[in-house]
């Protein structure tokens, strides 16, 4: 306490004693200090790139400093900032399309490409270009080159683009087709596929064996799945997924594909994604959605399906396609199913603009939805359509043996593909312009594209020297076909019609040898026919039919068939027969100590003496074989199933297998000393130089 004096302008200060202090008691520990409250900062807590500042708690940081050619604190405190830097502009750096960086810290967008013409495409960054789409004319690794049908002869699977004069198209056998203004263009690569999907021109995948990835420039390979992969979709460049056998699937996060768990083992057919929902369909009438909460099963709309495709606009406007006894097409609602009655036999994709306007696909050609009711839009030749495609400016369809269809919003289909797709069973093709392909019913001239045809007997052709080719076919008929510089005609020979003929062997003039089957008794038809006067049959003990004939003189011809050897030696046919003999489908002889025989799965060989099978390769033990073709001693051609074509050199007993380039069934084989053609299924040609 202070106590102040004032009187007469003078003061007086008096201390106040200071308060006595608590007394201690000894022997008792200090108090404890308080707890420490403050936690310091980071630079990058408080947005700092450089510089010293305060931690919050009494400390300092020190934040480093700044690149050459920028200050610290120059436009912002503790920021670093180019010293007079001015963006650049896409003109400058000369970019007309994609991102580039404007070289002051930010990025300038410049544009997207037209049709036809990609980012880079042309091989300069940021510039619009062409890429390499590849070649009008697909030949495989091996050389073996498509005539017909054009591009190529094996199914596509899936479409995807953004218009009808630049488009994708994926298949069987590895060849990736672009449709452009100027045509068809194909890639080969390396995998089977069976979707296609992207998010722009220079953001495509490609799924099956393996995932492939289309940067603008090439194709490239992005992952080799466990499984084979049938579908793709996604909503952007940063999400996109992949599905296939056993409930197997990929997502694309931007950076890395990640294996999925979809909770189910059944084969999955068809993926279709909307903002966070994932649609997956396949076999066992198996219907998977992915959202926020995971995978769940919905509920299907029938029973013992294999739905193949899944489409919608949202998730209360959803269609799946499928088969089960007929085409599947049913629509979800967000309520429940409705289904769809369609005149095919199976379904196997869909695709949309809106819900006013769908396209399905399937087994006998496709029909579209205008929002109030389902028209048959497209029939033809070979009407087995697999995808279906919506661009900004119309339509395109693919399917079976190579075909592509695209429409504008008019509705006319037009095919850019050429050529013909008869399944052909027979051809002779030396190296001139003198070809003929067989197809049971018809015989069309001419190397592909095969314009003129002939209507009658066709399951077999054989040359008879320049100017003259035998047809044997259904209900007994053989004709000669004969032409020079001055034109052409046909001689009709008619056996009885129960015979159904397979093969010829000209002897001489219009003497030939000719074998079948005769259809009212499963026996064999063997016949010698003289075109100037008669025929005459000549039995056999064998039960079967006969498949083929060839000889190398008119003392030496073999007719091979069900379990039989014949050979004819100018005046008997001697058989050789047993269980232990295949059925035999081609022969060829080329001397007396020389001769093949083919059987479904064997090779035999007449070395003279006695026939002995001879071993084939391995892995081909399950494709069937339908032809043979030897011109010399030094090799001899295989062809069969699934693209199959084999060579064997008897000297060496080496085989090698030539990649076709085709998965499709081969049944016919010619050529010449420089080139060999092989024909079958869907109207495939092929062309190998030798």
């Amino acid at each position: 306490m202070l106590l102040v004096l004032v009187a007469c302008g003078a003061q007086q200060e008096v201390e106040v004693p200071s308060p006595v202090a608590p007394p201690v008691e000894t022997g008792s520990p200090p108090p404890a200090p308080p707890p420490e409250t403050c936690t310091p900062v980071s630079c990058e807590g408080q947005g700092a790139q450089c510089g010293t500042l305060s931690d919050g708690c009494g400390g300092t940081l020190d934040c480093g400093g700044c690149e050459e050619g920028q200050r610290c604190g120059l436009y912002r405190p503790h920021v670093c900032g180019t010293v007079a830097c001015t963006p650049r502009t896409c003109a400058s750096v000369g970019a007309s399309c994609g991102t580039v960086e404007d070289g002051c810290g930010g990025t300038l967008q410049c544009g997207t490409c037209g049709v036809g013409m990609t980012c880079g495409g042309g091989g300069r960054d940021n510039t619009c270009g062409l890429p390499d789409y590849g070649v009008d004319t697909a030949c495989s690794r091996e050389g073996v080159c498509f005539l017909n049908p054009r591009p190529v002869s094996h199914d596509f699977k899936g479409a995807w683009g953004r218009s009808i004069e630049d488009f994708w198209v994926v298949g069987n056998a590895g060849f990736i087709v672009h449709g452009s203004p100027r045509g068809l263009t194909v890639l080969p690569s390396e995998a089977e596929l069976s979707g296609i999907w992207g998010s722009a021109s220079e953001d495509v995948w490609a799924v099956g064996s393996e995932i492939l990835h289309f940067d603008g420039r090439r194709w490239r390979t992005s992952l080799r799945p466990e499984r084979f992969l049938r579908d793709v979709h996604g909503t952007g460049a940063g999400n996109v997924w992949a599905v296939g056998e056993g409930g197997l699937a990929y997502v694309w996060n931007g950076v890395r594909w990640e294996r999925q768990h979809t909770g189910t083992s059944a084969d999955l057919y068809g993926v279709w994604t909307h903002g966070e929902q994932v649609w997956a369909v396949g076999t066992g009438a198996t219907i998977r959605v992915r959202d926020a909460q995971g995978w769940r099963a919905v509920e299907p709309p029938a029973r013992n399906v294999t739905f193949t495709a899944v489409w919608g606009t949202g998730p209360k406007d959803v269609w799946v396609t499928g088969s089960r006894s007929g085409a599947v097409l049913f629509h979800w609602d967000g309520n429940g199913w409705s289904p769809v009655q369609l005149p095919f036999s199976a379904l196997y994709d869909i695709s949309g603009r809106s819900s006013w306007d769908i396209l399905v696909v399937g087994e006998e050609g496709a029909a579209q939805f205008t929002g109030s009711r389902w028209d048959t839009v497209s029939q033809g030749t070979s009407p087995r359509f697999l995808g279906a495609l919506h661009t900004a400016d119309g339509r395109v369809m693919v399917g079976a043996h190579g075909q592509v269809l695209r429409s504008g919003w008019e509705n006319t289909w037009l095919a850019l593909d050429q050529g013909i797709r008869s399944g052909f069973v027979s051809l002779s093709a030396p190296e001139d312009d003198a070809w003929f392909f067989a197809d049971g019913s018809r015989v069309r001239k001419g190397p592909p594209p095969l314009a003129s045809s002939t209507l009658g007997p066709a399951n077999m052709l054989t040359r008879q020297g320049p100017g003259r080719l035998w047809a044997a076919g259904h209900a007994g008929r053989v004709d000669l076909h004969s032409w020079d510089s001055f034109g052409g005609g046909v001689n009709h020979f008619y056996l009885p019609q129960q015979f159904e003929l397979h093969g010829v062997f000209p002897v001489r003039d219009m003497l030939a040898w000719v074998v079948g089957t005769d259809t009212g008794t499963g026996e064999g038809v063997l016949v010698q026919l003289d075109g100037h006067t008669a025929w005459t049959r000549y039995p056999l003990t064998a039960p079967g039919g006969l498949n083929a004939v060839d000889g190398s003189a008119p003392d030496d011809v073999w007719a091979v068939g069900e379990s039989v050897l014949a050979h004819w030696d100018g005046s008997a046919w001697t058989e050789t027969r047993g269980m232990w003999l295949p059925e035999f489908r081609a022969v060829r002889v080329l001397g007396r100590n020389l001769a093949w025989a083919l059987g479904a799965h064997s090779l035999w060989r007449w070395d003279g003496t006695q026939w002995a099978p001879v071993g084939l390769p391995e892995g081909v033990e399950t494709l069937e074989l339908h032809a043979l073709f030897a011109d010399s001693r030094e090799a001899l051609y295989v062809a069969g199933e699934g693209g199959l074509l084999l060579q064997y050199e008897p000297a060496r007993h080496a085989w090698r297998r030539i990649e076709t380039g085709t998965r499709k069934r081969l049944r016919a084989l010619s050529g010449g000393p420089r080139t060999i053609i092989a024909a079958g299924e869907g109207g495939t040609v092929l062309r190998l130089y030798r």
